[in-house]
């Protein structure tokens, strides 16, 4: 099965990684229409997706590798949590597929994503002057790394909105609140949530066989995490609920393949942030003076870092009050 990779035509969204028999990681190619990671996963007599990306082509690419590398079509999609980057491609999937996610992320979903979305197409010219504005600052930015990551993200904002007129957002049909197991003839996978961290709600696929987790976002490898929903302390409890499983190699939300290395890496983040923030404030200074801690300068998503401080600082500040 390793070697169907090869034999796929590819995509110019994501790339193809060999994770185990029967398991592939769809890594994000940085500026395209995923994003974020994806995984495929054969059960056996039935294929796994887990999250489909922003876009919808990002997503046909998906499911296109999903039946080459598995034979079959795809039956089952989790969404890990709600973010676009995750939910959007789950389109492509139904009716064939049953898309599945936690009770909450379908609720958010349903509520304010769609509301979002509807924003987002009666009044398209906001994000197009979202874009011309980050495009200027491009221009400005003398860091050549930051300076890439912002092309990126203006790259991934245009394949947004040139396929947003054609988006049809798809609910997940099957919603758990703690724990759901599926048994294919080949594999059992469970899907499991602790409760929120990165956003409300955060649920990861767990392979027991292989010690396998697709962690969704509440894993980065080498990227700075997002914090913009976050609950800091949930978050490292979370993590912390998932090193007892004895986790030995992770799929994370972006970035390459990874282990709990890269896990322990992410609470040490958290760890600081919360630290450098508490401190800032107690010592009654500007968090805007605050720079990258050297051991994180390498990492993508460097544009994340000020609204990290910023997410943090608002709940520091507001359980002072």
């Amino acid at each position: 099965m390793k070697n169907r990779i090869k034999t796929f035509t590819g995509s110019k969204h994501f790339r193809l990684n060999h994770v185990a028999e029967g398991v592939f990681a769809a890594i994000s190619v940085p500026g395209t229409g995923s994003l974020g990671n994806a995984a495929i996963i054969d059960l056996g007599d039935t294929t796994l997706v887990v999250d489909t990306f922003t876009t919808i082509q990002a997503a046909e690419d998906l499911q296109a590798a999903a039946e080459h590398l598995t034979g079959k079509p795809v039956s089952y999609v989790v969404n890990t949590h709600w973010h676009s980057d995750h939910t959007c491609g789950n389109q492509v999937f139904t009716p064939a597929a049953h898309i599945i996610s936690t009770s909450i992320t379908r609720e958010i979903m349903s509520t304010f994503v769609k509301n979002r979305l509807a924003q987002h197409l009666s009044n398209p010219e906001l994000i197009y002057q979202a874009i011309d504005e980050l495009e200027e600052k491009i221009q400005q930015e003398t860091d050549e790394n930051l300076k890439k990551e912002m092309e990126w993200e203006n790259a991934c904002d245009r394949e947004y909105i040139k396929m947003l007129p054609n988006l049809v957002y798809t609910l997940p049909t099957i919603t758990f609140d703690h724990q759901m197991t599926i048994h294919g003839s080949n594999r059992t996978v469970q899907f499991i949530t602790f409760g929120g961290g990165h956003t409300q709600s955060d649920a990861f696929v767990y392979i027991p066989e292989d010690k396998i987790a697709v962690m969704g976002d509440l894993v980065l490898s080498k990227h700075h995490p997002v914090m913009n929903y976050a609950n800091p302390q949930e978050w490292l409890n979370n993590l912390e609920q998932v090193e007892l499983l004895g986790v030995k190699t992770i799929v994370p939300g972006h970035g390459e393949v990874c282990s709990l290395k890269e896990l322990h890496e992410v609470k040490g983040y958290i760890t600081d942030i919360v630290a450098i923030v508490t401190k800032t404030v107690q010592s009654k200074k500007s968090i805007d003076d605050i720079l990258v801690p050297k051991v994180y300068q390498d990492w993508y998503f460097t544009t994340h870092f000020k609204t990290n401080l910023k997410s943090v600082y608002n709940l520091i500040t507001k359980s002072e009050n």
